[in-house]
């Protein structure tokens, strides 16, 4: 039987998640709210959602729904999470988790005490490419782990500069590049290699200003970081991620003692001593997006992954990759540690 789920949020919530959940057979999409008035009435129209609320705690309290998503500014995200499951939901968070590691730790130990599921959307583990370095590491295949390095550069320069400012670009709302691109950057990190021991790392804003209507006003979110970390298993990583006018694929090299794989794009290969000369690795089948808006077919197969094993975890099956609010707490540490 399908999971009845409502979702807050009619930004990404709407645009991106709706849609998946609509097709998911694990669930049925029967409510939505939002925290700006008309927002989720439209959208509910839009997208045949029976249900719509201007208040999300009037949804949490009235809307036959079993489980949430949380699909909104991070300043939101304790209150919500919080007042779900004291409501007896299952919750679906969206990243990055918090505001600070304080409010992600009440989070984690608010679900401690009851028996729902309470995840957090690191939907990007499930990327195939992602999933097969935890196979092959888990394999040995590289030998013991030495160093990782990781760059990001994304053609976002024209974009910061032309969007209308918003939370997102606000780091007392939780806004910033960090946030956004980070948390995914780091879950995987401590997802392959565990507990961080150390980080150092700055973050930077080079876009000051953004446009609010026809004005521009300052912006006080990170745009660009770099840090380092070394993790108690003593496997060492860089990371750099900064917005630019002319991008390129996401670049990752893993070095072990005996073998290297490189990651561009989600274009994986691997070398080892006993073969020396890179080679492709094998990669789960990407699932057919193409019934899905051309806009997010690049979110649907790992985001459908992610509900798969988040119906399975409330049905009581155990999942290997479910991100947790443990794994939030993880991320948030090293996200404030960062920040200094």
């Amino acid at each position: 039987m399908s999971i009845r789920i409502g979702i807050v949020g009619t930004g990404f919530g709407a645009q991106v998640h709706a849609p998946i959940l609509q097709r998911h057979p694990d669930f049925d999409l029967v409510a939505i709210a939002s925290q700006r008035p008309e927002r989720a009435s439209q959208a509910a129209s839009m997208l045949h959602i029976p249900d719509a609320f201007d208040d999300w705690r009037q949804m949490l309290a009235e809307a036959s729904i079993e489980c949430v998503v949380f699909a909104t500014r991070p300043s939101d995200h304790k209150v919500m999470t919080l007042s779900a499951l004291s409501a007896g939901l299952h919750v679906l968070c969206e990243k990055p988790p918090a505001l600070n590691l304080s409010e992600a730790e009440t989070m984690e130990q608010a679900a401690k005490l009851t028996d729902r599921v309470a995840s957090m959307n690191f939907e990007w583990r499930y990327l195939p490419e992602r999933l097969a370095v935890k196979r092959i590491l888990k394999e040995e295949q590289l030998g013991r782990i030495l160093h990782v390095n990781w760059s990001e550069v994304w053609q976002l320069w024209g974009r910061i500069q032309e969007f209308n400012a918003g939370w997102d670009s606000q780091k007392e709302q939780g806004g910033g590049m960090l946030g956004a691109i980070g948390s995914h950057i780091i879950d995987a990190l401590c997802h392959w290699f565990g507990e961080a021991a150390s980080v150092t790392g700055i973050t930077m804003n080079h876009v000051p200003l953004r446009k609010s209507g026809t004005d521009w006003v300052p912006t006080t979110a990170d745009d660009s970081f770099s840090f380092i970390c070394i993790f108690r298993n003593e496997v060492t990583c860089a990371v750099n991620c900064t917005i630019a006018s002319v991008g390129r694929p996401p670049y990752i090299e893993i070095v072990g003692e005996q073998g290297t794989l490189r990651i561009q794009g989600h274009q994986i290969q691997i070398a080892t001593t006993t073969s020396p000369d890179f080679g492709p690795v094998f990669l789960e089948k990407t699932m057919d997006a193409s019934e899905f808006p051309a806009e997010i077919q690049g979110y649907v197969h790992a985001q459908w992954h992610l509900y798969t094993d988040l119906a399975k975890s409330i049905a009581g099956e155990s999942s290997a990759h479910l991100p947790s609010l443990e794994d939030a707490v993880r991320v948030q540490a090293i996200m404030d540690s960062i920040r200094g």
